[in-house]
């Protein structure tokens, strides 16, 4: 009677596993083909993985950065590379000045640097910062770079003039992100605390800490009329926020087991992407390069409102990065990826 009692157990324990498995590495995701974005064209020019992207104000102007030690400026139009911008080391954090004249990249090495944009030249270094820098930004006016990273503080400079004018130390853990409001009013920073602060710029003060996730808040952004705010991490997690009162509107779920980046692509779409397989599969990539046999989805387009899945976006071949970004003129997506690419997407006009 024992012995049948533990060869049923090895039976289930067997089943379970092999239930586990398949739902890890061989479950086909849900797929939603639609027109909503659609991919125009692939960059091929870095070497290493693509951490970031942005736009140039005037949308005509890509910069990207990553694992590389060149930051790379090209076009939009025909996707030649105008200026390899080189680093000692990887710069995962990049941003185009609101005039659209200079580059800051954030880098391995804890420094932001200020470029040309025309040149391509090395303006100005800021120092504030004693080792990675996951995220800068422009404030809206261009004034102010903000930075965030691996110290665990959130820094301020002059834009003009590179005095350091507030450090933020409220985090515990290592900073993801930072990001202005539309207005500039308020400057967020997240991290891995798995919390949100809202800092008031004027003041430097801290003035709310969101709470809501339970593991590391990667990426944040803003809708374009400053309405609704969304953060994603690592819990798989997509939440909306009022930023009247800073409370939380909806969580949203997808197939992505991380979230790295979050955008609005208007006031009620958003695109949400991360990771491209489940827990094993990711595990198995790192440690034996494995690929897989499915369609993955590194991105999913989000109708916030009604918390619906638009369309699920499967052409990268790895993870997507921590910095895709929106057009100014709305009518352009990018994404940056793990798999050395950046791909550039039309948004449609009509939906």
């Amino acid at each position: 009677m024992k012995f049948k009692k533990k060869q049923i157990s090895v039976v289930l324990v067997l089943i379970s596993v092999s239930v586990i498995i398949y739902q890890q590495l061989f479950k086909q995701p849900i797929l939603i083909a639609a027109d909503y974005i659609t991919l125009d064209s692939t960059f091929t020019e870095h070497t290493n993985e693509v951490w970031a992207v942005k736009f140039s104000p005037n949308d005509s102007l890509m910069v990207s950065g990553g694992i590389e030690e060149n930051t790379k400026i090209w076009s939009r139009i025909d996707g030649k590379v105008i200026h390899n911008l080189k680093h000692p080391y990887g710069t995962p954090a990049v941003d185009f000045s609101p005039d659209g004249s200079n580059v800051i990249t954030g880098c391995y090495d804890g420094k932001t640097r200020i470029w040309d944009v025309k040149t391509g030249l090395l303006l100005s270094v800021l120092n504030g910062h004693e080792s990675t820098i996951w995220s800068v930004a422009y404030s809206p006016s261009g004034d102010l770079i903000a930075a965030g990273g691996d110290d665990d503080k959130v820094t301020i400079w002059n834009a003009h003039t590179g005095k350091l004018l507030q450090e933020f130390k409220d985090a515990k853990q290592n900073i993801w992100k930072v990001v202005f409001n539309p207005t500039g009013e308020f400057l967020l920073a997240s991290g891995s605390d798995n919390l949100i602060r809202v800092y008031e710029v004027v003041s430097g003060k801290l003035i709310k800490t969101l709470e809501g996730h339970s593991q590391v808040v990667l990426s944040l952004d803003f809708s374009p009329n400053g309405k609704l705010m969304a953060s994603g991490g690592d819990d798989d997690t997509v939440k909306i926020w009022n930023t009247d009162n800073w409370n939380l509107l909806h969580t949203i779920k997808g197939e992505n087991q991380a979230i790295h980046s979050v955008v609005f692509i208007d006031n009620n779409k958003l695109v949400a992407g991360g990771t491209d397989k489940k827990p094993l599969g990711e595990f198995l990539e790192y440690q034996f390069d494995y690929k897989g046999s499915l369609k993955y989805i590194t991105a999913t387009l989000w109708d916030v409102e009604k918390e619906k899945v638009l369309q699920t976006i499967t052409e990268h071949e790895n993870d997507l990065g921590i910095g895709c970004d929106v057009s100014s003129d709305g009518k352009w997506f990018a994404t940056s990826s793990a798999d050395r690419t950046v791909k550039l997407w039309a948004i449609s006009t009509t939906n």
